[in-house]
């Protein structure tokens, strides 16, 4: 999987989605879609810098 992310418990699902933001949510489906941080940036018409700072935001999440 792309950058890292592993799959999941509901749990832990649950408060990870509590803790992003709408555009952490679909920067993290996705990573799940096995997306690149460039295609993301593209799809999503953000910069890479800015896909990477939710990434990060989306592993501070899943603890």
């Amino acid at each position: 999987m792309q950058g890292g992310i592993a799959p999941v418990s509901a749990g832990r699902e649950y408060r990870m989605k509590s803790l992003l933001t709408i555009r952490e949510r679909e920067v993290f489906e996705l990573l799940v879609q096995d997306k690149t941080t460039r295609e993301i940036a593209e799809i999503l018409y953000i910069s890479e810098k800015t896909v990477r700072n939710h990434i990060s935001n989306v592993r501070w999440a899943m603890g």
